[in-house]
């Protein structure tokens, strides 16, 4: 018996280290198919005893096709293309790599709140046509405009999770006082921690720069449309750091162009990769970084492991490292029998 593990991801140094790793290893049939759609995916890995996810769509349907399958792992640290739900009550344990680039990306949504505050990126522009400093005219001063001290401006977090709570200490080392918006977490955890919860719209009302940094739902799906821009300070930025969903792109563009709000940073975007006539690209109040925000040597590192660490983990017969579900312990059981049973 050879327990079947199936990459669909397209993350090339993942798939890599997968084919390496399982091919050394004589019980274990690796194969590697990348896909795209649902039907890709039930076509491929139906008969996966484990299948290794990326973007492609893990939807009730595809996991009610993957009868033999008892983990689903993502060498990312969000899984909202995975049916949750659907996995559980199929039996299937999910993993991701939470936490594995936390600072990373706390590190990012700080490096471009600093850009947007001091006009880093226009400032480059300009240097690069040949203006230097005031001595040229106006051109430069303008660019200034707006500019003042991070000291006593208002910092608001859209979610309270791991990372913006590795973000809190780095932006009150700027003097940054912090609005934190997530109705899951107690105003003590916030308080501990100095920052200070109010409602979605007094954030948004208060913040010179609004970081989005909760995990994408059906439920909150552009959260951030022109509504919410209006409510915002015609001199505060948005940082997206999460997912670009969250964000409604067409109104945030329309938001930039009428001067609603002064600027945006995006890591994410609604579809990606970007396609070369998105016209935000064309907006000198945009900055966007290409979803690079939770890349390091170190964090590359354990995306690249944690994969075939998880699923080694369900072949000898542990759960994996980065569990998603662990609700679907008692289904998982009642399907597979004892987990700490090796598999093999």
């Amino acid at each position: 018996m050879s327990f079947k593990v199936v990459s669909t991801c397209n993350i090339p140094f993942v798939v890599k280290n997968l084919g390496e790793r399982f091919h050394a290893l004589e019980e274990v049939e690796f194969a590697n198919k990348p896909c795209l759609t649902e039907n890709d995916i039930i076509s491929n890995a139906s008969d996966a005893n484990a299948v290794v996810v990326g973007a492609e769509p893990y939807t009730r349907r595809v996991i009610d096709s993957l009868k033999s399958c008892r983990l689903i792992a993502t060498p990312k640290m969000g899984y909202d293309n995975i049916d949750i739900a659907a996995a559980t009550e199929a039996g299937i344990c999910v993993s991701c790599v939470a936490a594995v680039s936390t600072e990373e990306v706390s590190d990012h949504t700080m490096a471009l709140l600093l850009a947007c505050a001091r006009k880093v990126f226009k400032v480059d522009k300009a240097v690069r046509a040949g203006v230097w400093r005031s001595i040229h005219g106006p051109e430069m001063e303008e660019i200034w405009q707006g500019i003042l001290p991070l000291r006593g401006q208002t910092l608001g977090l859209i979610g309270f999770g791991q990372i913006p709570r590795a973000l809190v200490p780095k932006a009150k080392g700027f003097g940054l006082r912090v609005l934190v918006y997530d109705p899951y977490v107690p105003a003590e955890v916030t308080k501990d921690m100095g920052a200070e919860t109010v409602g979605f719209d007094q954030l948004l009302q208060e913040s010179d720069f609004v970081s989005v940094l909760c995990a994408l739902t059906p439920e909150n799906r552009h959260m951030l449309g022109a509504e919410q821009f209006k409510m915002m300070k015609p001199t505060a930025y948005l940082i997206n750091t999460a997912r670009g969903p969250l964000v409604d792109e067409k109104a945030l563009y329309a938001s930039l162009i009428a001067g609603e709000i002064a600027g945006a940073a995006l890591d994410v975007i609604e579809v990606e990769p970007i396609v070369l006539d998105n016209p935000l690209l064309k907006l000198d109040n945009a900055i966007i970084t290409g979803h690079s925000g939770h890349y390091s040597d170190r964090a590359i590192a354990n995306i690249r492991h944690r994969p075939f660490e998880d699923v080694s983990r369900i072949l000898s017969g542990e759960w994996p490292r980065g569990w998603v579900n662990p609700e679907v312990e008692a289904k998982y059981q009642a399907k597979w029998g004892n987990p700490f049973r090796k598999v093999m």
